[in-house]
């Protein structure tokens, strides 16, 4: 029989885990692998320590052991739920939980061992906490309004626990109940004072019901000199710029890029802030996006990544919602230059204010007269020669007139003949269906002629 002083090895696990040294811990507490089935002292101190090394390899596989050799055991049940959900908490909140992963084996068992029990034969505690497990499990699932009806439960049972309160917070921000949110979030606030994390979350939810001034109390807790604008929305000055990830699909006007044109991808939007959690779009999307240039938006507080931009951190937030729709026109385009930097140029010159974002330039092989926009009419093809197509968006300011824009427009580029440009949106958006339809299959025809000239090609 194997005999191990545990207590000593979780001392020796204590020791290099304050020390920074995960793997040393890991081996502190490898003689009690081989007795998680049979010793739940083992099994138990196994679990704390997974609990202290997310996203370590061969977490979820212990973890799931542990789960299979004691699935009635609510103490460990519930460490090991706990081990599992901070594994699973790992993953950004606009992404889904892996199927299989961390989040469903902590919900899966939780749900197993309530039924194992049956209803009311356990201690009203111990109930709670599976029910608070399952329900941050199904949190992490997206699965929110199962998640809430399990986290009421537990609070039914005990209402002056903050930590609940707190994860009830958040489960009514992922579904976007902003105002359920701060309610649950000030209750928590309560009982446990003024944390960090209750804070941040206390003020996007605030920012989000639109409760200005419980927001700039919050940021000002958290050391920030928040202001009350005029519009009710906080304000905090001099924040350096940020980016916001946004969900994104194909706008259905050609290919963009390596993603199908119908799959879900994610782009990165750079945001002027006007508090710490909200601020205007500044950039346009490329695809079709679930917010654009002039937005006003919310994200969460925890970023997706932090990556180093111009010498300093930039960091990158899951998009929460759209608290107000810019009033921007915001059009796309494709255009075809004869030289490079060609409609970077002509964008400097737009008229009326207007801002241009290349998103993408691509080398095409047309002859000179399908160039010259003669695709759409029959013609003998000269050799092909190389062209640019470039892909991108143009922004107006609200109000701007249209009609006589598209006018200034057209000055613009007699001026730059280096440039075509072809804006469907532009003419759709003035009521002008002809001239839009011939839009459409112009930017079809210079992406298919190109397509099949480069074929031709030798």
């Amino acid at each position: 029989m194997i005999r191990v002083d545990i207590p000593q090895a979780i001392a020796a696990a204590s020791q290099a885990l304050q020390a920074g040294d995960p793997q040393a811990a890991l081996s502190a507490l490898a003689p009690l692998m081989p007795l998680v089935d049979s010793d739940p002292e083992a099994a138990a101190a196994r679990l704390s320590l997974w609990r202290a090394l997310p996203g370590q390899p061969g977490l979820r596989q212990e973890v799931g052991r542990i789960l299979d050799a004691w699935p009635d055991d609510v103490t460990l049940i519930t460490r090991a739920c706990d081990a599992l959900i901070r594994d699973a908490e790992r993953i950004p909140i606009d992404q889904p939980a892996p199927e299989g992963g961390s989040a469903q084996l902590a919900a899966d068992a939780a749900e197993r061992c309530l039924a194992a029990h049956g209803q009311g034969s356990l201690d009203p505690m111990l109930e709670a906490y599976l029910l608070v497990n399952r329900g941050n499990a199904l949190r992490l699932l997206h699965r929110h309004e199962e998640a809430q009806t399990c986290l009421e439960q537990a609070l039914e049972r005990d209402a002056e626990r903050a930590g609940w309160w707190f994860n009830l917070g958040l489960v009514h921000k992922a579904r976007r109940a902003f105002g359920d949110g701060l309610k649950a979030y000030r209750r928590a606030r309560e009982l446990m004072g003024d944390e960090r994390p209750l804070l941040w979350n206390l003020a996007i939810c605030a920012i989000g019901s639109g409760k200005g001034a419980a927001a700039v109390e919050a940021l000002r807790a958290l050391g920030h000199d928040a202001q009350l604008t005029p519009r009710g929305m906080p304000y905090v000055a001099d924040l350096p710029p940020l980016q916001v990830r946004v969900a994104t699909v194909g706008s259905g006007l050609g290919p963009e890029g390596v993603l199908p044109e119908r799959s879900v991808g994610f782009e990165l939007l750079w945001v002027t802030p006007l508090s710490p959690c909200h601020g205007v779009v500044a950039s346009a999307s490329y695809r079709q996006a679930s917010a654009d240039f002039g937005d006003l938006v919310l994200w969460d507080g925890t970023p997706v990544d932090v990556v180093e931009h111009a010498g300093k951190p930039l960091p990158r937030f899951p998009l929460l919602g759209i608290l107000r729709k810019g009033e921007e026109h915001i059009f796309r385009y494709v255009a075809l230059q004869q030289q490079k930097g060609q409609v970077a140029a002509f964008g400097e010159t737009l008229p009326g204010d207007g801002r241009i974002f290349i998103h993408r330039e691509q080398v095409e092989h047309l002859c000179s007269r399908c160039a010259s926009g003669e695709h759409m009419h029959k013609h003998e093809h000269t050799a092909p020669e190389e062209h640019m197509l470039v892909y991108g968006k143009i922004v107006l300011p609200a109000g701007t007139d249209l009609s006589a824009w598209r006018e200034a427009l057209g000055a613009a580029l007699a001026r730059h003949p280096g440039v075509q440009l072809v804006m469907p949106g532009l003419h759709e958006a003035i009521g002008d269906s002809p001239a839009a339809g011939k839009a459409h299959q112009l930017w079809r025809g210079l992406e298919k002629r190109g397509q099949r000239l480069e074929q031709r090609t030798p």
